[in-house]
């Protein structure tokens, strides 16, 4: 059985060769040539030339997303309700095809998602990576069926994007001096510059590739907080103007108290401006604008903001950010597109067509607020933290506790659980700063997480998941990705706990170190999974 698992599976007697170079689709999937090929050829150094050619159709009684596979003596015939799902059904062949030595069972197959929302986050601004990284991530993605890659391009830490209209995003907000990291019982500054941004050429090829392989980008544009690198390039967008650098450590902490000010007009002709490039690159539904962790000290003293707030009625700053984030979601609207926001944004007078992103327990009421939202007709994607971040140590996110996850919210009524649209993970970048780290922690929670999105609830078994995983981490080794091992079930509570700690406290790449370290005590020929 693939992963995730599919709807309806049924393994009929008899095998076939099935061709991996080449597929015929019909004129109606053209565009989905490239994704279907890839996923079909997916870590194969040389995919079989000879065999059957599996025929694509482009069925419009199915809904999007939908495909179906009949693979018998006649061939293999796959009917999709559009690219994504012929790209879908070309990842369930590859993987069918590698848990059974390379041949293709006869069997049916239908499939369609539990949810529409299956996303992944990388943070490419606390760390930078190249834009081969990126797409080895999409493959990946679409390998396991997530349909949204959300690309966090701005942040204290730096800016990650071409900006024709404003150059010194680039020249100043797009890099820092140093980066605290914390190693090996060392924590302190490294006193090496980082830094780096994509070119508006390398994120078309991006929205290309993506396009390809059913997946949609949504770009998040922080604001009003977490904006230190854009205002180190234009001070003037802040409350006070004063010269400030693009952060060198992480968290919430002095300078989370730098925000746009929400009282000056120069602050949204900006943010409309940079928008619009946004728009230009991105041509997708959603927006990502933050709104989370914003420290309003300074609009609290400031006079211009606290005038606007005399001016519309508003009670606090957090009303304040309502009316900031309002005036980004119209903009926003009026340009066709959607807005999303943090649930820790949230406020009384948000705009409800904002889409919230819960992430947060912690923040004012807990699940409440984002419970009532949705009840009241609003939508929702959930990523909780402590079963979807992938910057954590397996010790504090065990795979078994990721997997567990089931995208819902504890008060939603039955009616509204619609407007839950689904999930999606994250891995922050903080304490990842290398492609081996990246992977490492990334899989195999990537299968984990594409199962709690695509499958149906009352099928998912951890223990036939894990079955089902072992091809997989073949597939890995053949990508030349790192990847944790060993993590299949949860360690003791005390080592979980001393995990933490060590993650915490003293390094924050101990899980990975021991595993090097491991690999090169393993014996040749032994079991690397034990």
């Amino acid at each position: 059985m693939p992963i995730p698992q599919v709807k309806q599976l049924k393994i009929l007697n008899g095998m076939l060769r099935l061709c991996r170079a080449e597929a015929v689709l019909d004129a109606a999937l053209s565009g989905a040539r490239e994704g279907v090929l890839a996923m079909l050829a997916l870590g194969e150094q040389s995919p079989a030339k000879d065999g059957i050619k599996a025929e694509f159709r482009l069925n419009s009684a199915l809904p999007a997303e939908q495909y179906s596979i009949r693979a018998d003596e006649h061939g293999v015939l796959v009917e999709a309700g559009d690219i994504a799902g012929a790209v879908y059904a070309a990842c369930t062949l590859s993987q069918l095809c590698a848990e059974h030595g390379g041949n293709l069972p006869y069997c049916t197959i239908e499939d369609a998602p539990e949810h529409p929302w299956r996303g992944l986050l990388i943070d490419v601004c606390r760390h930078f990576f190249p834009i081969d990284t990126v797409k080895t991530l999409v493959d990946l993605m679409a390998f396991y069926k997530y349909n949204r890659l959300h690309l966090h391009l701005t942040e204290d830490q730096g800016f990650r994007f071409e900006s024709e209209r404003f150059p010194r995003l680039n020249s100043v907000g797009s890099y820092r001096k140093s980066t605290v990291v914390k190693q090996e019982g060392f924590k302190g500054q490294d006193g090496i510059p980082h830094g780096g941004y994509y070119t508006k050429a390398e994120l078309r090829e991006l929205v290309r590739y993506c396009k390809a392989r059913g997946i949609e980008i949504v770009p998040e544009i922080d604001m009003p907080g977490h904006a230190l690198s854009m205002i180190a390039a234009y001070p003037e967008l802040a409350c006070v103007n004063e010269p400030v650098e693009v952060a060198t450590y992480f968290g919430v902490t002095d300078f989370s108290k730098k925000l746009f000010c929400a009282g000056s007009e120069r602050t949204f002709e900006f943010l409309f401006a940079l928008l619009d490039e946004v728009l230009e690159l991105f041509p997708f539904s959603h927006v990502h604008i933050g709104g989370d962790e914003a420290v309003k000290s300074e609009w609290k003293r400031c006079e211009r903001c606290q005038k606007v707030m005399s001016e519309q009625g508003l009670k606090d700053e957090r009303e304040l950010q309502g009316y900031f984030l309002n005036r980004v979601i119209d903009f926003l609207d009026s340009r066709g597109r959607k807005a999303i926001v943090w649930n820790d944004g949230l406020c009384d007078t948000l705009s409800p067509d904002a889409i919230s992103q819960y992430w947060t327990p912690w923040f004012l009421e807990g699940t409440g607020r984002t419970t009532r939202r949705v009840n009241a007709g609003g939508r929702a994607i959930l990523s909780p933290y402590l079963y979807t971040y992938y910057d954590y140590p397996y010790a504090m996110t065990p795979l078994k506790k990721t997997y567990r996850y089931r995208p819902d919210l504890r008060g939603v009524r039955r009616t509204n659980k619609q407007n839950i649209l689904g999930l999606e993970a994250a891995i922050w970048t903080e304490w990842i700063d290398s492609e081996e780290k990246l992977f490492f922690n990334t899989l195999p929670r990537l299968a984990a997480t594409a199962e709690s999105g695509w499958s149906a609830k009352e099928h998912m078994r951890f223990g036939a998941f894990l079955r089902r995983l072992q091809p997989h981490y073949g597939l890995y080794d053949r990508l030349g990705l790192t990847y944790a091992k060993g993590v299949e079930q949860p360690l003791s509570f005390v080592r979980r706990i001393q995990g933490v700690l060590t993650f915490a406290k003293v390094d924050t790449h101990a899980e990975l170190n021991a595993q090097k370290k491991q690999d090169n005590r393993q014996p040749i020929g032994g079991n690397k999974h034990e």
